[in-house]
């Protein structure tokens, strides 16, 4: 079936969105697992008893810490001690963006939405978002990176716990 020129940006429009809401959910996943990492990790290797209890306390910090909006995930990040400074101006952005982009883009967007080159804006928007959630994620990584490295994280270690992730989930990130 052939699309009209409109109906196939509007269509492109709601992609874009997509791929830009697909980051943001991205991002908040890469802060929860620095989280798990530098958070729940050093406690519950100290707490250790039992492989049931490790798996049952997981399954509570996950449900509980995933359950938490974004903007509250930031938060515990700083306060798990996160050398975050460097990236506030970054994670401050793009914690507005992804709000906006939640609760008010189409909305803020409904005249622009009903003309050609306000789609296309929309679009180049989206775009822009998409590539500022990405960077953000991969700044974070830059601040944490240093630090699970110190605790042992070798690049052998990474690069086995990303094969099994490949071989369970599919591609690799750079391939996506």
């Amino acid at each position: 079936m052939n699309l009209d020129p409109e109906s196939t940006q509007v269509r492109d429009v709601y992609a874009h969105y997509g791929l830009a809401m697909y980051w943001a959910q991205c991002l908040e996943q890469s802060i929860f697992q620095h989280l798990l990492f530098f958070d729940h990790f050093p406690k519950a290797v100290a707490s250790y008893t039992t492989a049931e209890n490790w798996a049952l306390d997981f399954d509570k910090y996950e449900a509980r810490e995933l359950g938490q909006t974004m903007g509250k995930l930031v938060r515990r990040l700083r306060d798990a001690g996160q050398p975050t400074a460097p990236i506030e101006q970054l994670l401050n952005e793009t914690l507005k963006g992804r709000n906006w982009l939640a609760h008010g883009y189409f909305a803020d967007r409904a005249k622009e939405f009903t003309m050609q080159d306000g789609r296309e804006r929309m679009i180049a928007e989206l775009e822009a978002l998409r590539e500022l959630f990405r960077t953000c994620a991969d700044q974070l990584d830059t601040v944490t990176l240093p630090v699970a490295r110190s605790l042992g994280l070798t690049d052998e270690k990474l690069a086995h716990v990303e094969a099994e992730l490949v071989a369970t989930y599919g591609k690799h990130k750079s391939e996506a």
